[in-house]
């Protein structure tokens, strides 16, 4: 087979308006000086003019652009098979909507595998968006703190997944001596005005952001200027690669691990972040693309175990940078979200590991969902069922 470009680059859209801007700024950066490269954006039938407005943007002529339009959505997977489908590339990269790239990621992770023919799979190094700076408490016995702060005079809610050694309720946040938030930089590196409403604290009790010491009190302001926010500031690990546990969880190696040197270096993965992620087209196709069964979540663990049965090694290469908004298109812990989850989980298993496994899951999740009182996390269990019935399960 011929092929027009070296990389295709393909887009799964839905309703992904809202990060075009940030998205396409940093592609018509790529730097590409020896290999040639495509960009399909495959939009999976969205509501919110995304089409329209990629269209109509200064972007549309800069990046050898092919938009494909879906009748109706057809998830992740299905959406990465039609924009495959539509591409002219020996090598592919899945690339998350929700994403910037470095200058350098493409020719980075197309390099790796040029030069690693014993691969079939590499994954990008995947950093949160936005940079963060530290939040610790010194304090005899705990301060309680409103979740939502003021960061800059918008409103923030204080993400559970950045906090370490605090208890986090719908409204409030319970630190202690121990307890460390990491704040997202919404602006990128400036000055700051941090504003958070402390409800408890004990006397002495103090609070340091960005190395900055302040004494605990009911309505805190602390100013930081540029300088200081420059010293402080830090890159969070989203995703070094991907693996699955005992239990056949999905997880992001380094999730919400500082980036340094522990990330530096390449090394070989169980399974590939669909995010970002290269392979040539033909193993594409040969081990049989996305199994559009799984819709969105697990789709991309299968794919690498079936990449792997090729005899192909799957990496992770770190010097191909991507800053991503974890799940963009969708909630975490979103009744979507669950659905698929437990769900998939219970396909992958099936397909990959065993009836014996998938039948001992299955009643696992049922009574964690009994128990738990979950609909979502119960329907999400019985619609695996429907699948490998033949019937239809979508959401």
């Amino acid at each position: 087979m011929s092929y027009k470009f070296d990389v295709s680059v393909i887009l799964v859209n839905y309703n992904g308006k809202k990060y075009i801007d940030n998205l396409f700024a940093s592609l018509v950066k790529i730097k590409h000086d020896d290999f040639s490269y495509e960009v399909i954006f495959e939009d999976n039938h969205s509501t919110d003019d995304s089409v329209e407005y990629l269209r109509n943007s200064e972007y549309a002529t800069k990046c050898n652009l092919k938009i494909v339009e879906s009748e109706e959505n057809l998830g992740f997977a299905g959406g990465n098979n039609l924009g495959v489908e539509n591409a002219e590339g020996k090598y592919i990269i899945l690339l998350n909507n929700d994403t910037a790239v470095d200058e350098n990621w493409l020719s980075e992770i197309y390099h790796f595998i040029v030069e690693h023919p014993e691969c079939g799979m590499v994954n990008s190094k995947l950093v949160f968006f936005y940079d963060f700076m530290k939040v610790t408490f010194t304090t005899k016995d705990k301060v309680v703190i409103k979740r939502t702060i003021r960061i800059n005079g918008e409103d923030y809610k204080i993400d559970n997944k950045f906090c370490k050694n605090a208890l986090c309720h719908e409204k409030e946040v319970v630190c202690f001596g121990h307890t460390e938030i990491d704040i997202p930089l919404l602006t990128g590196v400036g000055d700051y005005t941090v504003k958070m409403n402390i409800k408890e604290f004990d006397e002495g009790a103090s609070v340091t952001i960005a190395g900055k010491v302040s004494e605990a009190k009911n309505k805190l302001s602390v100013a930081l200027d540029e300088k200081i926010v420059e010293d402080n500031k830090y890159t969070l690990i989203q995703n070094a690669g991907s693996g699955i546990n005992e239990n056949y969880d999905g997880y992001d190696i380094g999730f919400c691990e500082p980036d340094g040197e522990k990330f530096s270096e390449p090394y070989e993965i169980n399974n590939g972040c669909g995010a970002s992620i290269i392979m040539l087209r033909e193993d594409f196709e040969k081990c049989g693309k996305f199994d559009e069964k799984f819709f969105m979540y697990y789709e991309d663990t299968d794919l690498s175990y079936r990449i792997k049965k090729l005899g192909k090694k799957i990496m992770y290469c770190p010097t191909s940078l991507v800053r991503h908004i974890h799940t963009g298109s969708s909630s975490e812990w979103s009744p979507f979200f669950v659905y698929h989850v437990y769900r998939n989980k219970l396909l992958f298993i099936k397909k990959n590991i065993s009836t014996k496994k998938y039948i001992k899951f299955f009643l696992k999740q049922c009574k964690q969902a009994v128990k738990e009182k979950s609909k979502m996390k119960l329907r999400g269990t019985f619609a695996s069922l429907k699948v490998i019935l033949g019937m239809n399960a979508h959401f």
